[in-house]
């Protein structure tokens, strides 16, 4: 089978900081895993960098796309438009449609969403302004960039604890990543990750995921930039992924069920993950993250796929099974 492992790089950040690019460009790592998992099974795989000729590159030549294209340059609304032409070329590629990638990315659209179906999340504001008023949000509150993931936006000086700090931390939003604020009210509780994989009408929730946060007292614990991608800050040392997490039969159901919902009614389709804060035993829904990220060797859906039993190439395998048994070509991988 001719098998073709899409990916994109950043280099030029003119809406983000340098040293995002981490985030963007460490999917290379995982593309090279996943063009070995495919040589070593017999296939011919190569690796596609996403550019404007993309639709060219692919059309005719491959059978099944595996698809880790998180944006062109650094537009994060790529993401979507690259499964969009995808679709469009009519070639099989793993992971999530268009619409899904597309309302997923839009935080504001996500929680409205939520809020509709009784899926508890935090309370929030979309802020256009750094002059607008927090209406009806209790402080401690987070601020994070509207349309982004992996962190992106997301500062110690996200956490803010009054309306100073709320009007600075959205201006600089507003300027650096040319997008409305995210404001939503602070939930002081553990982190907990739902990986899942399958389709709407057959859905495995893995092994649920613990960010575990051994920062000082006077550090919120979250996830910032930092901590998640800069391997050699204090705050990345401190938070650790522990997989499976240590939550009692009803707290687990909880989850459970809320992440099947979620994947469900977010219209989900091969793999995603779902972010939780919980307090007082009451889980608050985050994020959707369809097409979260698989790097081999530190993501928190590997992790959750290796407790349940699968090594990174069954992980792999399963994924791409999903986007043929989707597609109009159904072969043995």
């Amino acid at each position: 089978m001719q098998i073709a492992v899409i990916y994109n790089l950043v280099e030029d950040t003119k809406a983000r900081k340098e040293e995002e690019k981490i985030a963007d460009n460490e999917i290379l790592v995982t593309a090279e895993a996943v063009k070995h998992v495919f040589i070593s099974r017999g296939h011919d795989c190569d690796l596609v960098r996403v550019d404007s000729c993309l639709s060219e590159l692919l059309k005719g030549k491959y059978d099944c796309i595996f698809n880790l294209a998180e944006g062109i340059d650094d537009r994060p609304s790529g993401e979507a438009e690259i499964a969009e032409l995808l679709e469009k070329i009519c070639i099989p590629f793993t992971g999530n449609n268009s619409n899904c990638l597309s309302t997923c990315l839009d935080k504001k659209k996500t929680k409205e969403i939520l809020v509709n179906n009784k899926i508890t999340t935090p309370n929030f504001q979309i802020f256009q302004s750094e002059n607008q008023e927090a209406k009806g949000l209790m402080y401690p509150l987070i601020v994070k960039p509207v349309n982004e993931d992996a962190s992106i936006g997301i500062t110690l000086n996200s956490y803010v604890v009054d309306a100073k700090q709320l009007k600075r931390k959205v201006k600089e939003v507003l300027n650096l990543y040319k997008q409305p604020a995210l404001v939503e009210e602070f939930i002081d509780g553990r982190e907990i990750n739902a990986a899942l994989i399958g389709t709407a009408s057959d859905v495995v929730v893995l092994p649920l995921s613990e960010i575990i946060f051994d920062f000082p007292k006077n550090i919120p614990k979250f996830l910032p930039f930092e901590a998640k991608w800069i391997e050699s800050s204090v705050l990345y040392k401190m938070s650790t992924g522990k997989c499976p997490a240590e939550v009692n039969s009803e707290l687990r159901k909880k989850i459970e069920e809320l992440a099947i919902k979620c994947f469900k009614i977010m219209k989900c389709k091969g793999y995603a993950r779902v972010d939780f804060r919980v307090k007082d035993n009451e889980p608050y829904v985050l994020e959707v993250n369809p097409n979260p990220g698989i790097n081999p060797h530190d993501s928190g859906f590997v992790r959750s796929a290796k407790a349940f039993g699968y090594s990174f190439e069954d992980l792999i395998l399963k994924i791409f099974s999903l986007a043929l048994d989707g597609g109009s070509k159904k072969q043995k991988y």
